[in-house]
Formats: structure tokens, sequence, C-alpha cells
């Protein structure tokens, strides 16, 4: 019994030792797995080692497309950028800021190009309304008065959503009273016109085209109030005869709101708008310049119709040279009866080939070529030598369609021996 106990307590010893190092080395990770060994608490220089924690797949670095930034708030267009040729046409931009970035992104347009050059011509803050001073058409006379511009566009308005107050004639003086119109009332819309007729009698002065630009829409402002103010621009510019520019559909989503962003001139979706909603960027100047580029293009840089040459009236040809060889020779018809100098091609007779085909008219038929039935009384049939049949009223017999056989016809030639 003794002995029993004493050997069953180093045997107990030894189990917990064993179950202690199972336990701390599951406590602490396998060193194997991360280039050494566990058991770090031994003291040990060689379980004590540890190094850096490497990842198995190591993350390599991801491609982003690069995203566009949020538009900045930029209250001004760049400089215009001077070239070093001169355009061949130049061309006037007048307005308020809004002409400012029309300026822009129509120098945009023309970079690459020597075609067309622009000037802009712009007060910030200005506007149709300016309380009776004639402000406005000063500045226009002094900017028109040496300038020899080969086409204008003006982009004017956006300060005008405002009361106005009627002008009244210097004769009266100042201590007559003055009425004011609020804005878009019967009497703005007909004071206001009259201000828009006055400077596109100014404009129209240079003998040039006119482009009168509409406003686009705008953030945080009623499209009502730039729409009222964009019909009053296009009903005068057709009264006077100019071209009217519109640009409202370039800056506005598939429900007709104001949107920020859109496709550019390729297609592109692309910030066209400041932050402020009210200036544009680079894209959205460009864009606003866009119709405008158009009608430049078809009213200046179209070329003219070639007008073709006239011919005379003896002979129906164009006149040439002695020493010329000419370039047409004399129109001959291929087919039916030929033509007189004085007779159109569509008054000729019609073919006879049209009757058949449109009326459906057989054609007559050629005797010998054609089976027709019943015969004609005029000429009797033929009847072929060696038929079996005899001719009406005729007394011959007639004679065996069936030929001899060949042995009776030797039998007879026998007996004749």
């Amino acid at each position: 019994m003794a002995l029993g106990r004493v050997r069953r307590g180093p045997f107990s010893r030894c189990v917990a030792g064993a179950l202690l190092l199972a336990g701390s080395a599951l406590w602490e990770p396998a060193g194997a797995q991360y280039g050494g060994f566990g058991f770090p608490f031994l003291g040990n220089p060689w379980f004590n080692q540890r190094s850096a924690w490497v990842p198995r797949h190591r993350e390599l670095p991801r491609y982003r497309q690069p995203r566009d930034r949020e538009p900045m708030s930029v209250a001004t267009p760049p400089p215009p950028h001077n070239s070093d040729a001169a355009p061949a046409k130049t061309g006037m931009v007048i307005g308020d800021s809004m002409a400012e970035w029309l300026a822009y992104g129509l120098e945009e347009a023309y970079a690459e190009s020597t075609d067309i050059g622009v000037v802009r011509k712009v007060r910030r803050s200005t506007g149709l309304i300016d309380r009776c001073k004639g402000e406005l058409p000063k500045w226009l006379e002094q900017s028109l008065a040496n300038a020899k511009p080969a086409f204008i566009a003006i982009m004017i308005g956006m300060n005008d959503r405002r009361s106005m107050q009627a002008c009244l004639p210097p004769d009266k003086g100042d201590t007559a009273k003055q009425s004011i119109h609020a804005f878009r009332s019967k009497g703005w819309t007909q004071a206001y016109g009259n201000e828009v007729d006055e400077i596109l009698s100014l404009l129209k002065s240079k003998s040039v085209p006119v482009f009168w630009v509409g406003l686009p829409p705008a953030k945080n402002i009623r499209a009502a109030d730039i729409g009222f103010l964009n019909d009053v621009f296009r009903e005068h510019a057709e009264k006077g005869e100019i071209d009217y520019i519109d640009v409202w559909d370039a800056f506005i989503d598939e429900d007709g709101d104001f949107t920020m962003r859109g496709p550019d001139v390729n297609g592109q979706m692309r910030p066209l708008r400041a932050a402020d909603g009210l200036n544009f960027a680079k894209a959205g100047a460009r864009k606003l310049a866009l119709n405008l580029e158009r009608g430049i293009s078809r009213t200046l840089l179209q070329p003219a119709p070639i007008e073709p040459p006239i011919a005379t009236k003896e002979t129906g040809r164009t006149p040439t040279k002695s020493n010329e060889r000419p370039t047409e020779g004399p129109l001959i018809p291929l087919t039916g009866e030929p033509l007189r100098a004085d007779v159109l091609l569509g008054a000729a007779r019609a073919a006879p080939s049209d009757a058949r085909l449109l009326d459906g008219q057989p054609p007559t038929p050629t005797p010998g070529r054609d089976f027709i039935w019943p015969r004609s009384q005029e000429a009797p049939a033929l009847v072929p030598e060696g038929s079996g049949y005899a001719q009406d009223n005729s007394d011959v017999a007639p004679k065996s369609g069936r030929s001899a056989p060949r042995a009776s016809s030797r039998k007879s030639r026998e007996n004749t021996r």
C-alpha cells in the first residue's frame, strides 16, 4: 500500500507538469508559424526570439479612378490668352459677368484656330436697369466707336430681377412724381422692352451679325424669373431680326431642373457650374458658348454657295472662250427621236411602251410568229405533203399513213427477177 502511494505521487506530478507545458504552448501562438519556437517563458534565447508579423498575402495598391474635384467657388474666369498669330476675324462679347464666362468659353472653342478672335467688353455688375442714368448706352457707344468687329454677341440681364423706375422726360424736372414698376408687371415689361430695343439699335448700327444670348438657369434663383427675362429677350430679338441663342437646355437634367453636373461638349459627365451655382466651371463655360459657336460658324465661316454658270439662250450651253476646251458637249439622246433645243425633255411624246406598261394593252402580234385561233379565212392552212388526209373538195384518195414492211418489199423484188 505504501509502495503504491509512493509511486502514484510522482506519476501525478508528471501528468500535472505535462498539462502545464501544453497549456502554455496553447496560450502563446506557435513560433513555427511566425518563424520561431514556442514557450517564451522558459528564458532560453532560442525560445525568446520573436519576429515581426508578416501577412501571407500582402495587399497590393489598388488603382482608383481620379474623381472630379468638387467645384470651387470661382467668381471670374481666367484672363484672355494672347496668341502670337493675329486672327482673321475678331468678334466682340458684351455684357455682365455671364458674358465674361461666355467670352471665355468662346476663346476655348477657337484656342487652336486663327479664324476667330474674341474681345471682351464686360461690366460684371451692370444691367439694363440703371435708374434712368443712361450709363449703359454711353458705355456701349464708347466701346463700339473705333471697333470693327466681325460679329457682336451680348449677354446681360441677370442683375435685372428687380423693380424698375419709370424714366420721365427731362422737361418735367425732378419735382414730378416718378412711378415704379414691379418686376414682371405689365408696365415693367413694356419699359424693359424699350431698353432692349435701344441696345439693339446701337448694336445693329455697326452693320454686322448680332447675337443675343439668353440666360442659363442658376442655383437659388427662381427659374420662372429667368425664363420671363428670356421671353422678353427672344421677343424683341425676333422683332429686331437678329439671332437669339438659347442656352437653357444645356444646364438642366432630364426632369427640367437645374443641375450642377452634366455632359460636356464631348458627352462626358463633368461639373458644369461652380460651387455657388451661378458661375461656371471650365467645361460649363465651353458648353455655354457651344450654341453661339454654331451660330458664328453658320453666319461667318460657312463658304458662300458657288453660283452655276449662266447658259446662253441660243444653244443652251455655257459660253467658252475660243482657245478654251469646252467642258461639256451637246446632249444626244440614246433612244427615241432627237430633241430640239427649244423642247424640254419632259415635253417629249410618250414612248409606245408606256401604254402597254401603264394601261395593260397587249402588244400587236406579228404574222408568222404568234399562233392565232381561229385561223384567218384569207390564208387557208397548207396541208403538208405525205399526210394521211386529203384536201377539201378533191377526188384524190387519201394515202395510207403506214409504211410498207421491209419483208414484203424484198419479196416483190425477188418476183421481178
